[in-house]
């Protein structure tokens, strides 16, 4: 066993020896670790670390194999993400111990924190003392064992696994409830007790899911498909049109809001209220338009990881395995290399087949951490941190249980069959501050490798870029009001959030505020539907946009608006077998990669006849505002008669 003084060097260094050992099965023991973060993060083989005194945030993190023992006390997360391996601590443990944990043991000695085993999914987290408050929240699955008194509102709105108390259960959360253990239980933990050395006489209460609100009371009828292009425009003659009269149907059946997939319906300033002041008609008659002008885009450098290298400034914008289908996912995957830009796994983890088919693929971490884990951290070629998105910003992701299928559930490490709504808050970011520990965090897992990325829904974004910048992101994914769901409250979509055009105006002006113009990337998404309106969005300042709705009708999509209760006819946003059969994957990738160098070709097209060489030559002085509204939103001009004459161009 070889020992290292950390006094003597730096966490990032120690942990580079770490996983040198473990690659050659050697054990460590760690002096003078005076509490310090991230000790052992992102260890995947089965060494045997001891920690001689106490660690901070993080210690064993992201990790799967290895062996900890903590002599003292550890800080927030321990074990956070755990797949396998143990972690003992001879002490006392801070908050969050064993979030997200995915398999093996976590043995804690003394207290925890609270919200011990948050959103953990799989393995045993051991508490011998007490546990304080909301122990076991939001668990989907594996088991707490608590020997002490358990803290109020233990189980909060738990959705799977057990937790064992063996002192006073001080009061229960949501939808948890007391039965009786069974003697098959208490054998394990007993033998589960005796494998750690922990004495314990007395009895044990077992708290389970009483499963009252793991689906919606009542589901949402059957009625006629109204199809996006009637939908969003409500029959605008009509006061009580088909859209407005379904609406009101449903509610009265159901008694809640409505869920429902696709983006934004009623009319807000978007692009097609700003227009180049240029005459373009003349644009794209160079057959070799694409080869003078450069759209190559690098994004992630900022913070020493190797970037993104996109061929043009877009990026394929986050969807998720669960919203969309695996062969959509595969297209995707297809199109995003065959064009050289990026791929984005979305919320539900990363599919092995589709990042195989992605030269670029971005990671996406969910605050319910579903799918996520250290080995698709260390093949991702960028980190996104998930905050919120445009068509529910502050909210978590909706999964109806129609296509929360046992192979989805197996992937996110959850339940099949319920209503699945992720958490609308990370169980360890609840401010700036702690977004610092995690981005570095992350940084520590991939060995500083990767870019470190911030998904946010169009909001309060004036702060929200100020406090991304502080803490060292490398860039943002901005995603405004008419950013697309596979599932949303009706209510949210259309009314919560601002334009994606006021989001973009605002995060400039917040990031100018503080005198730190140009100095966060923004990739800017919400309604991008083609090239011109990616090349809007750079004049505007954004450094690259990402495409969602738009990639899929490239793929077929008919905007039938059944994503919510998946029956998309063509296979795209569905986990119906029968029509998933249908989604030829060659075919459909390559109508996405063509339509993405349609865009291309418009980028190349826009800068030329604007006697451009480079994409980014693009700027505001370039743009008009068309509407009043649109020059209020973008403070671009706005001249009635100049306005006139760009309507009548187009």
């Amino acid at each position: 066993m070889v020992t290292i003084d950390l006094a003597q060097t730096t966490v990032r260094k120690v942990n580079e020896i770490l996983r040198g050992f473990g690659a050659t099965h050697q054990n460590a023991e760690i002096v003078n670790p005076d509490a310090k973060h991230y000790i052992g993060v992102g260890l995947v083989t089965p060494t045997k670390v001891i920690i001689r005194g106490s660690a901070g945030y993080y210690c064993g993190g992201l990790c799967d194999g290895p062996h900890f023992k903590v002599d003292k006390n550890v800080s927030w997360g321990v074990g956070d993400n755990l797949l396998a391996g143990s972690i003992e601590v001879g002490g006392n443990a801070g908050a969050i111990a064993g979030v997200g944990m995915r398999g093996g043991d976590i043995v804690v000695r003394g207290n925890v924190g609270s919200r011990a085993g948050q959103v953990m999914k799989k393995g045993t987290l051991c508490c011998a003392g007490n546990a304080n408050f909301m122990a076991g929240y939001m668990i989907y699955g594996g088991r707490v064992i608590i020997l002490g008194n358990s803290g109020e509102r233990v189980g909060e709105d738990m959705m799977g696994g057990e937790i064992y108390v063996g002192g006073k259960v001080e009061s229960l959360g949501n939808d948890a409830m007391l039965v009786e253990p069974s003697s098959t239980d208490l054998d394990s933990v007993m033998e589960f007790l005796d494998r750690y050395d922990i004495a314990f006489q007395g009895s044990f209460k077992k708290i389970v899911c009483a499963g009252k609100t793991l689906r919606y009371g009542t589901a949402e009828p059957r009625l006629r498909k109204i199809p996006f292009t009637t939908f969003s425009s409500g029959g605008a003659e009509d006061y009580w049109n088909a859209k407005v009269q379904e609406d009101i149907r449903v509610k009265a059946h159901i008694g809640r809001y409505r869920i429902r997939g696709y983006g934004t319906s009623r009319h807000l300033p978007h692009f097609q209220d700003i227009a180049f002041k240029a005459d373009l008609t003349g644009a794209g008659m160079d057959p070799d338009v694409v080869s003078r002008v450069n759209l190559r885009t690098f994004l992630g450098e900022k913070h020493g990881g190797r970037s993104l290298d996109l061929s043009m400034p877009v990026m394929i914008a986050p969807m998720s395995y669960g919203a969309l289908s695996k062969q959509m996912k595969l297209a995707l995957g297809i199109a995003s290399r065959m064009s050289g830009i990026s791929e984005n796994s979305g919320e539900g983890g990363m599919l092995s087949e589709e990042r195989a088919e992605a030269r670029q693929m971005i990671a996406q971490c969910l605050a319910g951490r579903l799918g996520w884990n250290v080995h698709d951290v260390k093949r991702a070629d960028c980190i996104e941190i998930y905050i919120s998105q445009g068509a529910k910003p502050g909210l978590g992701g909706q999964l109806m249980a129609e296509k929360l299928t046992r192979e989805i559930a197996a992937v996110r490490g959850i339940p099949a069959g319920m209503d699945l709504r992720s958490p609308s808050r990370h169980p360890d970011i609840l401010g700036g501050d702690d977004l610092i520990m995690k981005v570095e965090e992350l940084r520590e897992a991939t060995g500083w490798r990767v870019p470190i990325s911030i998904k946010l829904g169009a909001g309060r974004i004036r702060d929200d870029i100020k406090i991304a910048l502080k803490d060292g992101i490398d860039f943002v994914e901005l995603d405004g009001m008419q950013g697309g769901t596979g599932a949303a409250g009706s209510e949210v979509a259309e009314f919560v959030g601002i334009p994606t055009i006021a989001g973009l105006q605002e995060a400039i002006d917040g990031l100018a505020e503080i005198d730190c113009q140009g100095q966060l990337p923004i990739v800017l998404m919400g309604g991008v539907k083609d090239g011109v309106d990616a090349a809007k969005a750079i004049a505007l300042g954004a450094t690259a946009v990402a495409c969602g709705s738009s990639m899929l009708i490239a793929a077929g999509c008919i905007a039938c608006m059944q994503c919510s209760v998946g029956s998309c006819v063509i296979g795209a946003a569905t986990q119906d077998p029968e029509h998933t059969a249908r989604f030829d994957v060659e075919k459909r990738a390559l109508q996405v990669h063509q339509y993405l160098e349609a865009i291309r070709w418009q980028l190349a097209s826009i800068a030329h006849a604007h006697g451009y060489s480079d994409i980014r030559q693009l700027s505001r002085n370039d743009l008009v505002a068309l509407t009043p509204e649109a020059a209020a939103l973008t403070r671009l001009p706005y001249d009635e008669s100049l306005a006139g004459k760009v309507r009548g161009r187009i």
